[in-house]
């Protein structure tokens, strides 16, 4: 009688094979799914960090051709055009009234791995005139800067109006 009682016992507990796949298959699949959620913040993080960036660069700059950032040999500041050449990988801050790309002065700033820029602003670069800080040549519906995450797909586009104003959509 004793055995009889540990028998059933027995064959009653424990899980079945059938159980045991599909608790595995439903623990990988939320595994899947967090996993997927946590990278997507760090692709939108990315992206919007070189955003801020970006701005900050392109307010320097009118900022430098609005008042002056260089000595000349009287120890004055005098203002001058100062500007940005955009490329798809990086992009390049810059003095006078168009890029020159053997100046030593330079300064290139390029961007995280995924991310690529566009433009519509006249040879890819965008020029603050001295001492008003307006954009020179400006012409509506060329005034955009694409910030594109080739990882993710999300897209950013910089719209800067004649007077420097910057709005992000």
């Amino acid at each position: 009688m004793q055995q009889l009682k540990y028998q059933a016992f027995y064959k009653k507990s424990g899980f079945t094979v059938i159980e045991l796949v599909i608790v595995m298959a439903i623990v990988a699949l939320l595994t899947g799914l967090t996993t997927i959620n946590f990278i997507k913040p760090q692709t939108s993080a990315t992206t919007q960090s070189a955003i801020n960036t970006l701005i900050a660069d392109i307010k320097e700059q009118q900022i430098k051709a609005m008042a002056g950032d260089s000595e000349d040999s009287t120890g004055a500041t005098p203002a001058q055009p100062h500007g940005i050449y955009l490329e798809a990988n990086k992009y390049t801050l810059f003095r006078g009234a168009s890029f020159n790309g053997a100046e030593p002065n330079n300064f290139a700033v390029n961007l995280e791995t995924g991310l690529t820029l566009s433009t519509t602003f006249p040879s890819t670069q965008l020029v603050f005139t001295k001492r008003s800080g307006e954009i020179t040549g400006y012409s509506a519906g060329s005034d955009t800067i694409t910030v594109t995450n080739t990882q993710s797909g999300e897209q950013k586009t910089i719209t800067i109006n004649r007077y420097g104003a910057i709005t992000i959509n």
